[in-house]
């Protein structure tokens, strides 16, 4: 499945997945320097450049500063017009907590046209799911929080630490917080609506 990777401006502590031969590398504004100090090999750079220098690059999109939208969002939708229905953003979290939150509801405003966005940075990653999830335990334990991003989402988890049965879960439920791998494979099923998934390493 072929992915992009966005690198966006926020707060950036490694890049940690493998690009592979059909994968697209976009930046947004200031993180065409973190890709560049990662020695990751850059497909377009995309952004208003009002926190960096414009770069000197062939393949560059410069934006009116003055928008109605994120330079990261204006990556999503340039992946999208790429082709790409796989996202995942580095440097989308940390730094402006304005920007940390508009890129969580991001991730449901494209996750209901069919495009998978996560986030991800050392130790973490966030995603947004509309239907039932597997994860296949590798080795390592951690956090799992679960939000509904809708009034009432209905969902039940079988192989977490406190598991749950049919249970409505209302958009200011705080109950999904926190909980944890035990050693083995985990299922969320979703009856109904949208929740947002955070892993976090023990150590965070």
């Amino acid at each position: 499945m072929k992915r992009c990777f966005i690198i966006a401006g926020g707060n950036f502590d490694g890049f940690f997945d493998e690009i592979c031969e059909n994968d697209l590398v976009i930046t947004a504004d200031k993180g065409f320097r973190y890709a560049e100090m990662e020695k990751i090999k850059i497909d377009y750079a995309i952004g208003d450049f009002d926190s960096t220098d414009r770069p000197d690059f062939k393949n560059i999109i410069a934006l009116n500063p003055i928008k109605d939208f994120t330079d990261t969002v204006a990556a999503i939708r340039l992946a999208i017009d790429k082709g790409y229905r796989e996202i995942i953003i580095y440097g989308g979290l940390g730094g402006r907590e304005s920007h940390t939150i508009s890129n969580i509801k991001t991730l449901l405003h494209f996750k209901k046209k069919g495009v998978n966005i996560s986030l991800k940075a050392r130790g973490k990653e966030i995603f947004v799911i509309d239907s039932n999830f597997s994860y296949k335990f590798n080795d390592k334990d951690f956090y799992v929080s679960i939000f509904a991003l809708n009034e009432e989402s209905i969902l039940s988890i079988d192989g977490l630490a406190y598991e749950l049965d049919s249970y409505k879960m209302s958009l200011d439920d705080s109950l999904g917080v926190s909980n944890q791998t035990k050693g083995c494979d985990f299922k969320i099923s979703l009856d109904a609506g949208y929740l947002l998934i955070i892993f976090e390493d023990f150590s965070i």
